[in-house]
Order: C-alpha cells, then structure tokens, then sequence
C-alpha cells in the first residue's frame, strides 16, 4: 500500500508544472543586483561631475605649466574614461618624472570632484658638470639642463661622470671655501673617481681624496689656513695636497 502512494505522488509531481525561472525570487535579486553594479559602474567612470576637468600645477618655475599639463592630460587620457577614481597618482607621478628631469619631486593629489593638484619640486642647480656637453647638476649629481656656455655664479666641474657622492662633496668643499674664507672655486677637476682638484680664486689648488673622509679633509684644509696659511701668505702657494692621512702638504 505505501509502495503505491509513493509511486502515484511521484507521478503527481512529474505533471505538476515548473515555474518559470523569471518567476523566481532568486532572478529578481539577481537582476537588481546587476543593474546596481553597472550603474554604480557607469556613474563611476562616465558621470560627467567625476571626469577631470581641470589640472591645476603649482611650484613650477622654470618648467612651462602647460608642458606638465600636456603630460598629466596624456596619460590620463590612457584610461577608459577622465574618471578621477581611475587615477593612479602614483603613477602618474612617476610618468610625470620620466619626462622632465629638472623636476625632483612631483606630488599628485586628488581634489573632488573633478580637480587634479600636481605640486611641483624643480631641481635646484648646484653647478656646472662639463664632459663632452654642459649640463647643470643637483646635490644628487643629476646632470638635468644642457647649457651652451659656464654661467655667473656656478662653479664648474669637469670629468667623465658624476654621482651622489662626488656633488656632495663638491659641495662641501665649495661652501667651505665661501663661508669660511670667502674664496670661491672656480673650477674642479675629477681627474679619476678617487681624486678631486679644486682651483681657487686665489689663484692655488687644493687636492682631496674622495675615497677618504671629506670631512676631516676639510678640517685639516681649515687647521692650514687659519692657521699657518694667511691670505697674504697664499698668495705664494701653488697648492694643498690634503690627500695623505693625518698629514696636509702646501707648496
């Protein structure tokens, strides 16, 4: 007996109609949920109030703002839309830097709803670095602006390359000289990657050792002409060697 009303309700499902799958609450929840997403989505990337409008650049001096604004819109424009939500202002600015090397620092920052703020740090120069061209340099001995010709009021460094370490210690020694004893340097000549010639406005050299300590260098340079070297008595010198440890040598 129970094996036929298990069997007739089997049948009874079978000829029961199916509901239909739009009839289902499992496909309205759905639908609302992509039609959510997408116009979410749309209102994200194409909503015109979220597209950037303006690029506003600051700090610049030297740099036309408009050549930056040139760049920034380019690879902004590499996105599927202007949406200032798909700006990745880390990349842009590194895309920013490969492109200008006078500028040192760029910090790019959202405004909403529709402003980029790009901030700008120019190189400062620190001299003129001399190879087979000219170029201005910076304390980090980036060579970054070509120039025809020596300019007022920069020294020039002559060699065949430049890194951190030599502008840092051509600037201490350049600053020494001037704000200690109000000799200016001409010129300095890198005659290999271990040896630094200064020449003085007095018309003497001095000789440094970049493998060793600059500091104590400069110490032992300052111990000499504060000391036996008076101003009227360099005027007879040819140079100091401040090469050998613990010791300085003038001719």
């Amino acid at each position: 007996m129970s094996y036929r009303k298990h069997h007739v309700k089997n049948k009874i499902k079978q000829i029961k109609p199916k509901k239909r799958f739009y009839k289902k609450p499992r496909f309205w929840i759905f639908s609302l949920f992509l039609i959510i997403f997408f116009g979410a989505a749309y209102f994200i990337l194409f909503y015109s109030e979220f597209q950037i409008a303006n690029i506003s650049v600051a700090g610049n001096e030297k740099i036309k703002t408009q050549e930056i604004q040139n760049i920034a819109n380019y690879n902004i424009n590499k996105n599927i839309s202007r949406s200032i939500f798909l700006i990745d202002e880390k990349k842009l600015e590194k895309n920013i830097l490969s492109q200008f090397l006078a500028i040192e620092k760029v910090s790019a920052k959202k405004q909403f709803p529709k402003t980029m703020i790009l901030n700008i740090t120019e190189r400062t120069p620190l001299g003129i670095f001399c190879s087979k061209n000219c170029s201005l340099f910076d304390e980090n001995g980036v060579a970054f602006e070509t120039v025809d010709k020596e300019i007022d009021g920069f020294s020039v460094l002559r060699g065949d390359k430049i890194n951190k370490n030599i502008a840092q210690a051509f600037n201490k020694i350049k600053k020494n000289f001037q704000e200690n004893f109000q000799i200016n340097v001409k010129e300095t000549i890198l005659l290999n990657s271990l040896r630094l010639d200064v020449k003085t406005s007095e018309g003497w050299e001095a000789y440094f050792d970049l493998s060793s300590d600059i500091n104590l260098q400069i110490t032992k340079l300052n111990a000499l002409l504060k000391g036996d070297l008076s101003q009227e008595t360099r005027k007879n010198i040819q140079y100091i060697d401040l090469r050998f440890k613990d010791r300085a040598y003038y001719k």
